[in-house]
């Protein structure tokens, strides 16, 4: 199944702290990342690391290893189902 933006986007904002001020744009752009990275079917853990460089480097939060894990493992499930 391929995911669709809206999905991605509601799942990391279900484990992440998203500040109110980023421009949806911004995080639309993020989410497209993320399905690209699913769809080329990046393993765990290399899609897990990829969620934690855009947790720091471009939200500029502390990483939450524990949020990316999850985020991972949601993406991954609703992409085999």
């Amino acid at each position: 199944m391929i995911l669709d933006l809206k999905t991605v986007e509601a799942i990391l904002r279900k484990h992440w702290k998203v500040p109110s001020n980023l421009d949806p744009g911004k995080m639309s752009d993020h989410a497209f990342k993320i399905q690209v990275m699913v769809g080329q079917k990046y393993a765990h853990q290399n899609l897990k690391y990829q969620l934690s460089l855009i947790q720091t480097k471009d939200l500029q939060q502390e990483v939450d290893d524990k949020a990316c894990d999850e985020i991972a493992s949601e993406l991954l499930k609703v992409a085999n189902a």
